[in-house]
């Protein structure tokens, strides 16, 4: 199903992006228009003047002409025809039908004059004959500049198949990884992972924005996602700079300031569109290249935003130079009564306020404002690009957007239908502000370890805009049922504001330990290709936090199938370790633990908090039994009141050295707060060390929008 939706997407890329690359300007048109410009024709120099050729019959059967004889091909001679009447639509608001020209064209003949001088000083009565010499110099002019204009939709393509490119390496990796088990590049894995993919660009900082001077945030990638933005910057700006191959004089160019104003605000233009199904693409949840590369959401996510900055700059070029353009012609404010232009300006602006309301600190104080403004924004910039490019051509790229857009809501709601529609949730309060929610496994849902799923609470009580809004939930099981054929789902957050701290306040004040609400459920998203390939290695689960419901999947996935006796046998030796401020936490993850426990995996808690509040239970969601249940737990575990927040490189060192003293490879999975994940990235990517017979890999939990 996934890879009949990934074909299905992809030829809707094709197809429709692949009808823009024809659709360029005629050079046999365009050579007789600039041809016939040198003549008088009773029209004005302004930018209406084809208000005024279109309505002259000496000009339009002078035209129609001059493209009958440049050319014999039937095919070039109705492609003129179409560039004539659509630049007669666009450019002089008068309509032209292909049987009005072919008949401008038959009775031309009956009044043809010779071409003379004269025709530069007095106006034209009559059809003028083209002097072969002078119109071959049009014609070499404009064939340059198809060549142009060619080349520039290349270098949009050439953006394009950059993405192509690293998506492909990425799932052959990724295939590799799953399905088929070669080990090149072992070698030399711990020095890739070291260097390469896991740290961060800049210190430890991922996560968490850095802050400079305490004002400006900026975030920061991992290495390998920073050397492929590079990577795509640098071509992107060598391909706006080379290739303009235009030479002057020219028909269209007064002087080389002009050329190189339009040449350049159509080259930015037309890399700019080509970025549009690939900006959308990686900005969607249904994106089939998650599934086959294994790029995870968030790192697309990080792509979708440096294409979009790159879109943005690249429009802001076209929008200056254009500008420049028009004022020096003085046609500007000609230009600016047209509906392209005015489009023109409301899609830049668009664009830009969709770059700049996208701000970590912006989206982290007021989300679902954001939230709202991106979707209504998104939909805007599609129409105002529409009407903008709809008489130039190029239309190609904006279908693309709408068959991104359209396929993305098509199959969230597709997800939402087959997994029951509206169903009821069950949600109680677990204390410090952790709420767990339980719902009935809809019968077409395929969970998967690790997979996350959009939640959509439902209720008159909320605000109306609430019912509108998705949040991502880390999907579990409930480890005392059969583990193959889950009856339940669980998901485990944490209320900060807005609707989940409405729901968190409904249940304090409904003096019951639990209370239901109507979901919509779509998902699960985050699936990756069968895991064919049988891991060989140790895996070590650190979570600080609510992040324990976000590894213990994983953990909980390698251990599902394993008899007890066999894992008592078992050369692997899995771990989870989970950081908590209070004793308290044990509460609501028991079962799982306990289920760890029964498999004879290794769990460790070390609790952060002050010896004064390690049993400080939350009155409101326990009682005197669930404290006396937590003591129990804290003898059946190996529970360690530290005080204080632990070493990570430290654990990381100790588990590293474990699993080199038994020869396996070990894989850590992590997430927590922010500073949590990038202190044990950091930590991680400094304990590999640079000789070692295992290898060591990491895999961050965390979901970074």
């Amino acid at each position: 199903m996934r890879l009949i939706t990934t074909l299905w997407a992809f030829l809707a890329i094709c197809f429709t992006t692949g009808n823009a690359l024809t659709i360029i300007d005629s050079t046999i048109a365009t050579s007789c228009i600039y041809y016939e410009k040198q003549f008088k024709w009773g029209c004005s120099k302004s930018g209406l003047s084809y208000n005024c050729y279109c309505k002259n019959i000496n000009w339009l059967q002078t035209i129609t002409n001059c493209v009958y004889n440049a050319t014999s091909s039937t095919h070039l001679r109705k492609h003129a025809f179409e560039h004539i009447i659509k630049r007669c639509k666009s450019s002089g608001k008068v309509s032209l039908t292909m049987e009005q020209l072919y008949k401008y064209q038959e009775n031309g003949t009956h009044y043809l004059v010779d071409y003379t001088p004269l025709a530069k000083k007095y106006i034209v009565n009559g059809t003028l004959k083209v002097n072969e010499t002078d119109f071959d110099w049009y014609h070499k002019k404009f064939k340059e500049y198809t060549v142009f204009v060619e080349r520039s939709q290349w270098f949009g393509w050439g953006l394009v198949l950059y993405w192509v490119f690293i998506i492909s390496i990425a799932s052959i990796f990724n295939i590799n990884k799953r399905l088929l088990g070669f080990k090149f590049l072992r070698r030399y894995k711990n020095m890739i992972n070291k260097t390469l993919l896991i740290p961060s660009m800049f210190k430890n900082y991922h996560d968490r924005p850095f802050i400079l001077w305490k004002i400006f945030p900026f975030d920061f990638p991992t290495r390998d996602s920073a050397l492929v933005i590079t990577g795509f910057t640098i071509l992107t700006i060598v391909s706006v700079c080379v290739g303009y191959n235009v030479t002057l004089p020219h028909p269209n160019f007064t002087t080389r300031l002009y050329a190189n104003i339009k040449l350049i605000g159509f080259r930015t233009d037309l890399m700019a569109i080509s970025l549009f199904p690939v900006i959308y693409f990686f900005g969607i949840r249904n994106n089939p290249f998650t599934y086959i590369s294994g790029i995870s959401y968030s790192k697309f996510n990080l792509y979708h935003k440096c294409c979009a900055y790159a879109c943005t700059i690249l429009a802001f070029m076209h929008t200056v130079v254009y500008t420049i353009w028009a004022v020096k012609s003085d046609t500007y404010s000609a230009r600016a009564k047209r509906p392209y232009w005015r489009w023109g300006i409301v899609a830049t602006t668009l664009l830009f306020l969709l770059v700049f309301h996208s701000n970590k600190m912006i989206r982290n104080y007021m989300y679902e404002t954001f939230l709202l403004c991106h979707k209504i924004m998104s939909v805007m910039f599609i129409v105002a690009m529409y009407y903008h490019m709809k008489s130039y051509g190029w239309m190609g790229w904006v279908w693309s957007m709408i068959a991104i857009y359209s396929f993305d809501r098509f199959m969230r709601l597709v997800r939402i239908i087959l997994h029951g529609g509206i169903v009821t949730a069950t949600l109680k309060d677990c204390g410090d502000g952790i709420i767990k929610m339980t719902v009935k496994k809809p019968r077409y849902l395929r969970y998967k370890a690790g997979s996350y799923a959009f939640v959509y609470f439902l209720s008159s009580k909320y605000a109306f805009f609430y019912n509108f809004q998705s949040h991502p939930f880390t999907v579990l099981t409930d480890p005392t049922k059969d583990p193959n054929n889950p009856s339940t789902l669980m998901f485990y957050f944490k209320a900060h504001k807005g609707i989940t701290r409405n729901i968190l306040s409904r249940i304090l004040s409904s003096g019951e330990e639990s209370i239901k609400c109507r979901i919509l459920l779509e998902g699960p998203y985050g699936a990756q290709l069968p895991q064919l390939v049988k891991p060989q290695s140790n895996m070590v689960a650190i979570a600080a936090g609510l992040g324990s419901s976000a590894v213990y999947p994983h953990i909980y996935d390698v251990l599902k199938n394993i008899d007890v006796n066999e894992n008592e046998k078992s050369e692997y030796q899995h771990k989870f370790i989970w950081i908590i401020r209070e004793i308290n936490y044990l509460n609501w993850f028991h079962k799982e633990l306990e289920w760890l426990k029964s498999k004879n995996c290794q769990v460790k808690i070390i609790v952060t908090g002050n010896n004064s509040r390690l049993l400080n239970i939350d009155t409101e969601s326990s009682s005197k039994s669930v404290s006396e249940h937590s003591s129990n737990l804290t003898e059946n575990l190996n529970v360690e009141k530290l005080g204080y927040r632990p070493n990570l490189q430290e654990l990381v060192i100790k588990e590293i050295s474990k699993s080199e003293s038994i020869s396996k490879d070990i894989t850590f999975v992590g997430c927590g707060p922010a500073a949590f994940n990038d202190e044990l990235r950091s930590s991680v990517a400094k304990s590999i060390p640079k000789e070692s017979s295992i290898n060591i890999e990491f895999q961050s939990e965390s979901f970074v929008w």
